[in-house]
């Protein structure tokens, strides 16, 4: 079997592309005959993703956002899934995303299924594809578009105010390197030499200081190739999977931060959880689902082990309990839901719930940061007043006497 990238006129004379796979040309001629489509050029040999040219590059969870909303608010008004997918690829700022969705709704316009479609995308997350097949089966897609576009909402939201809490910081940090640097090197030498010429002894912290100076100023070049060795090799030992492990446990186990981190993973557990339960996908299938989105890869493997135990039959509450890695409200939650049947609704409640604490605890987060920053900078700026003042006193003192 081959794929084949094909070319195609309907009865309207639009022009449908798209992919088949079949043992031959002749094949893919009948297929079209069979779908009244006229066909323009076949071609032997082409990748599944249908000429968007992404490769690997995912859909950024905001766009995704706005795709699943606009999508399920048509379908809710009756409008054909097709017809659908046309109107709201008009309204896709991503020319990319905005390609993709114009030829999906071309392969939809020729029989093929949404899922199906999608997943020729190699760039849409296998959530996303697993919930629409989903909802194509059982008939409630429109609700599923809904859930995905509350989910990636949720997501986005979260990882804009974790990411704004980081800005000040940041700022602070690059603003005190460059301070010093300019301070250290600029500045303290020239009082290096006008206390030199009035014959006053450096203090030690003073002459280090001066010390360090000289050596940023002879072998700044090498020591930022160095700093550029080092950020580098730490970037491809975090890509590793010891890398990537080690990272996510500091996430979990640093104070304060990991506290933050900790209540984003089960937020996006329970939540996922509970849009694939209410989209009919079975337990052990969705926990699957959920290892691979939970954005934390010591969680990941804890919740493929919760999977494995399931599957032989495990209560979840006690296969949760058994990982010591999720919160006390998380098993707590889903005991209730496995107790009363409805752990869908419970999970989702548990998601609003962690939803609200992330607000919360970045708020408080950032009221931490600042004063912490604050007294950061006093010091630094401190130390070198102190560094450049005493050894004035004492030239003051010798000229005096």
């Amino acid at each position: 079997m081959a794929v084949y990238t094909y070319e195609a006129v309907n009865g309207t004379g639009k022009v449908v592309r798209s992919t088949f796979e079949a043992a031959n040309r002749e094949d893919v001629v009948e297929m079209l005959k069979e779908k009244n489509l006229f066909p323009v050029k076949i071609e032997e040999g082409a990748s599944k993703s249908v000429g968007v040219g992404l490769g690997s590059k995912k859909v950024k969870k905001k766009d995704l956002a706005f795709f699943c909303r606009q999508v399920s608010a048509l379908l809710n008004a009756g409008i054909p899934i097709a017809d659908t997918l046309q109107l709201v690829s008009e309204q896709i700022g991503d020319k990319k995303l905005k390609k993709a969705v114009m030829e999906i709704s071309g392969e939809v316009q020729t029989g093929v299924a949404l899922s199906e479609s999608v997943k020729k995308q190699e760039f849409f997350p296998d959530l996303f594809v697993h919930m629409i097949t989903a909802g194509e089966a059982s008939g409630t897609l429109n609700n599923v578009m809904a859930r995905l576009a509350d989910n990636y909402e949720s997501d986005y939201r979260i990882q804009k105010k974790v990411s704004g809490a980081m800005v000040y910081p940041i700022l602070i940090v690059i603003v005190a390197v460059f301070a010093v640097g300019f301070i250290v090197s600029s500045v303290l030498p020239r009082f290096a030499e006008m206390f030199a010429s009035a014959n006053v002894a450096l203090p030690v912290f003073t002459q280090a200081l001066i010390d360090v100076s000289n050596i940023l100023k002879q072998y700044w070049l090498y020591m930022l190739v160095a700093l550029g060795a080092i950020v580098y090799g730490l970037v491809l030992f975090v890509r590793t999977p010891a890398g990537r492990t080690l990272v996510d446990k500091l996430k979990l186990d640093l104070p304060i931060i990991g506290g933050v981190s900790t209540k984003i993973v089960m937020g996006r557990f329970t939540r996922t959880l509970a849009n694939l339960l209410k989209s009919g996908i079975p337990l052990i299938q969705a926990l699957g689902y959920v290892a691979e989105v939970v954005g934390n890869k010591i969680i990941k493997e804890k919740t493929l082990f919760v999977r494995e135990e399931v599957s032989k039959g495990a209560n979840l509450t006690e296969s949760v309990r058994k990982t010591k890695a999720f919160d006390p409200v998380v098993i707590h939650m889903i005991k209730i839901g496995e107790d009363s049947g409805t752990l869908d609704e419970v999970m989702e409640s548990t998601a609003q719930i962690y939803d609200q604490e992330v607000e919360v605890a970045v708020q408080g987060l950032t009221s931490i940061i600042e004063p912490i920053m604050i007294i950061f900078m006093a010091g630094i700026v401190g130390v070198l007043v102190f560094s450049i003042i005493t050894p004035m006193f004492d030239m003051a003192q010798t000229i005096g006497g």
